[in-house]
């Protein structure tokens, strides 16, 4: 689509290409993964990697690294935002526990992106904080239609065609 715009000197910002590109495109599972990037990590920033994702080299693929035939060269691939999904861990579980006991199982090519994770806890301020008040009486209710009547000097009654002096 790049070559094709460039061509006919068409320039498009990126939300306008991923609207074209939503439009003309769909998810086909029997094609192969877009290369979202080809990675050569030294060994400094391979253990750099390592440390931020809490993992060893073999669990790798499971934050999305896929490794090549060559030593120290990485693969990442393009994600399809309609098949992204997350997930609510309990706090005290380790996240890479959960995703391979939980979710791995269940959809293969998947991993995790440590960083759109959000880690914290949900209130339900209902649960907690909510106090019942019990409803008012239905004569209470019409006591106060009624006084909200007088002051509109009838009106109401005159919209709703009931007669004041029979309440």
């Amino acid at each position: 689509m790049d070559k094709r715009l460039k061509t006919q000197s068409i320039k498009l910002n990126a939300s306008d290409k991923n609207a074209i590109l939503n439009a003309v495109s769909w998810y086909d599972e029997t094609t192969e993964k877009v290369i979202a990037q080809k990675l050569k990590l030294s060994s400094d920033k391979l253990e750099q990697l390592l440390h931020h994702l809490d993992c060893s080299e073999q669990d790798l693929p499971d934050f999305g690294y896929y490794p090549t035939d060559k030593k120290g060269e990485y693969l990442t691939y393009e994600s399809n935002t309609d098949l992204r999904d997350n997930e609510s861990i309990p706090l005290k579980d380790n996240i890479h526990r959960y995703f391979l006991a939980e979710v791995k199982p269940h959809v293969d090519e998947t991993w995790i992106n440590l960083d759109s994770t959000k880690i914290g806890y949900e209130i339900s301020f209902n649960k907690y904080f909510y106090r019942h008040k019990p409803l008012r009486t239905m004569e209470k209710v019409a006591r106060d239609i009624i006084a909200l009547e007088q002051q509109a000097e009838g009106l109401i009654a005159d919209i709703l065609g009931i007669d004041v002096s029979q309440i």
